[in-house]
């Protein structure tokens, strides 16, 4: 089970990599304007939450079958029968779960330090 756990955990930090290099970008393009930069970097991560929470919604035994955690490891490596592919899909979900907290509380930090920036530099907003 260690190598499915491993393989999903680094396929969710290869997808909030690139979520983050992205919400970066565009951050340094608006720098010009620090509190817009940091409400696009918050609205980035609130999106990549919500993503995570559908992708986490939609996951079925049988699309878990078909994801590329269970197509990406070797058939050795996968957990046997129908009582591993469970463990296997509900720790998918609960670290899907996990990344998507821990992004909703990114968000909530970015948006906080946008109101902030606002509130001292005189910003009216979107």
């Amino acid at each position: 089970m260690i190598p499915c756990q491993r393989y999903a955990f680094f396929t969710l930090i290869r997808d909030a990599g690139f979520f983050t290099l992205a919400a970066i970008t565009l951050m340094i393009g608006f720098s010009f304007e620090p509190p817009l930069a940091f409400e696009i970097g918050a609205t980035m991560a609130l999106v990549f939450s919500l993503l995570l929470l559908l992708r986490c919604l939609l996951l079925t035994p049988e699309r878990f079958r078909h994801s590329e955690v269970w197509r990406g490891l070797d058939p050795d490596e996968r957990p046997a029968g129908e009582h591993g592919i469970r463990i296997a899909r509900d720790y998918m979900e609960e670290l899907m779960l996990r990344f998507a907290k821990s992004s909703s509380a990114i968000a909530g930090l970015l948006y906080g330090s946008a109101l902030i920036l606002s509130l001292t530099v005189g910003y009216d907003g979107l």
